[in-house]
């Protein structure tokens, strides 16, 4: 997810489909869909995938 938010922040469009919620809190606009037709079109502020990484792989202070 990392990846995906440094690509986005340097111009690229990503489109990602996923019915997990934890994984689409990193995105920036939530597109939710019924019936082939948009139900919600929400921006939001999404979780920084680095900094969660950087914080779960840090060694744990003594």
């Amino acid at each position: 997810m990392a990846l995906f938010q440094r690509l986005n922040r340097d111009g690229m469009t990503l489109v990602i489909v996923t019915h997990e919620p934890d994984v689409a809190r990193f995105a920036s606009r939530i597109l939710a869909f019924r019936d082939g037709r948009v139900t919600e079109d929400r921006p939001q502020a999404p979780a920084d995938a680095a900094m969660l990484l950087a914080a779960a792989t840090a060694p744990e202070a003594a």
